[in-house]
């Protein structure tokens, strides 16, 4: 009886190791992006809204899109993102100046950026009020990022000088598919190739 209970506990014992060797490997190249504004008080620079990776690994697939409020919680519930705009990814430490969204702090919108990790995890960050949350998973729309029936939802960054013009690629909750056995937790979804599909799920607007 003790032999089996010696060896019931080194069981334990090895998956509370590898558990803990999954997540500090998670954390060893895990992304957190933050919207920080630039007062640009020196003459050479500009007022604008910056993205930085404070994170300790490179940010991928990063897409910036405006929602007219975020609750800053998990999912989409109540919340309508538009103007989704693919960006370069971001090293650790790395910024990218957010040029189009304009040179004023008080934004009528709340952001948020979508992002994944080397190993294709999605992360999220909302910004509204000037409080800024980060969440494991998908908790943005799930926009295709290359072209759907000859168009694309997503625009990037380079040539997109301002949002003057109407909004695109509009999405409501009720636009997006999730899967009722996914843990809340990640939202729409928790890994790019899996558990979503990333473009069938998509009904442009």
């Amino acid at each position: 009886m003790l032999t089996i209970l010696i060896s019931i506990l080194a069981v334990l014992v090895s998956l509370g190791s590898l558990a803990v060797a999954y997540v500090s490997n998670r954390r060893s190249h895990m992304p957190v992006l933050q919207f920080r504004w630039d007062s640009g008080q020196s003459d050479s620079t500009e007022p604008k809204w910056w993205l930085v990776n404070v994170g300790t690994g490179p940010a991928t697939n990063v897409v910036v899109a405006q929602t007219e409020r975020t609750g800053l919680k998990r999912g989409i519930k109540g919340e309508v993102w538009f103007n989704p705009v693919l960006v370069p990814s971001l090293a650790s430490g790395g910024k990218l100046p957010l040029t189009w969204l304009g040179g004023t702090m008080s934004l009528d919108y709340g952001l948020g950026a979508s992002y994944t990790d080397v190993e294709r995890y999605f992360y999220t960050t909302k910004l509204g009020g000037d409080v800024s949350m980060f969440f494991i998973g998908l908790h943005l729309p799930r926009w295709p990022l290359l072209k759907l029936h000859g168009r694309k939802a997503v625009k990037t960054w380079w040539g997109l000088e301002d949002l003057s013009g109407p909004q695109w690629s509009l999405t409501r909750p009720d636009h997006v598919k999730r899967r009722w056995w996914l843990h809340p937790r990640f939202g729409l979804c928790r890994r790019i190739g899996g558990w979503a599909d990333p473009v069938l799920s998509y009904r442009s607007q």
